[in-house]
């Protein structure tokens, strides 16, 4: 498995798979969660946070700039954009990986350099 996810996971590198990569945006955008009403996202926040009480009007901020960045909606309760979120994190893993890749070449030239000659 590990091997089929390499495979995948290089051919979404390839600079070809623009194309690629917005029709997966696409299919994954309708894929949201189950909305969740304030007072409950509130109360579990409180559960986690305990150390006080999370302000109705902070939920309300905090849900804002979230929405502002398209990571969950507010209509009926709050829900999160799993397909924007997905899509976020893997083109965000994509540049992550090349910029890796490109620093580990740049290592390698440089032991190169500094390597002294046979």
């Amino acid at each position: 498995m590990k091997a089929e996810l390499n495979r995948t996971f290089a051919k979404l590198m390839n600079p070809r798979m623009n194309a690629g990569l917005v029709m997966l945006h696409t299919l994954l955008s309708p894929l949201k969660g189950n909305p969740i009403e304030p007072g409950e996202v509130r109360e579990a926040v409180d559960n986690i946070v305990k150390e006080r009480e999370v302000s109705k009007q902070s939920i309300t901020n905090v849900a804002r700039r979230l929405e502002e960045s398209n990571i969950i909606e507010r209509t009926k309760g709050y829900s999160v954009n799993y397909g924007y979120l997905i899509s976020m994190l893997l083109h965000n893993m994509m540049q992550m990986t090349k910029r890796m890749n490109d620093l580990e070449e740049e290592i390698l030239s440089l032991k190169e350099l500094l390597s002294p000659p046979a």
